[in-house]
């Protein structure tokens, strides 16, 4: 393990990465697993070039039927 610096930057916080363990510059999705945080790099070639029609398509799915005891959930 190597020791590096957490700094404030503006109001959030930062994390100074060695050269070693460079990302590539862009998006990444972050969790916290066992209590250790994982970076994990997006990159745009991931996404489906089709995504936003795939989305559009669940809009014309039926919704299914209630059950006649059912009631509504008001939230």
């Amino acid at each position: 393990m190597e020791r590096t610096k957490i700094f404030k930057n503006g109001g959030s916080l930062a994390v100074r990465l060695p050269k070693k363990y460079a990302l590539p510059v862009g998006d990444v999705m972050i969790d916290q697993r066992d209590g250790m945080l994982v970076l994990l790099p997006l990159e745009a070639k991931d996404w489906p070039d089709d995504l936003e029609s795939r989305l559009a398509a669940l809009a014309d799915l039926e919704m299914p039927a209630r059950a006649k005891d059912s009631k509504p959930v008001n939230l």
